[in-house]
């Protein structure tokens, strides 16, 4: 898989994505799209933080949801007898 050539000093740590003869990642090419600059940083992924013991954390979690979709629906079917 070939790197990105673009960001500054035309290192960027992405792969660049194979449908683009320019060989850009999808971060830049979106930013070329727009007619914005490519030799502006793009933020890193983040997925783990440090723990307070040194130990990685994931940094964020989906929200988990308080209660089922469709929860009254099918209480209210369950009380008719249809469910």
């Amino acid at each position: 898989m070939a790197l990105c050539e673009h960001g500054p000093e035309g290192k960027c740590s992405r792969t660049a994505v194979r449908t683009t003869p320019t060989r850009m990642c999808q971060s830049h090419r979106r930013r070329w799209l727009a007619g914005g600059p490519l030799d502006t940083p793009i933020r890193g992924y983040q997925r783990y933080e440090e723990g307070p013991d040194g130990a990685p954390i994931r940094a964020s979690r989906a929200p988990s949801p308080k209660r089922k979709p469709f929860a009254k629906e099918g209480a209210l079917l369950r009380s008719l007898g249809l469910r």
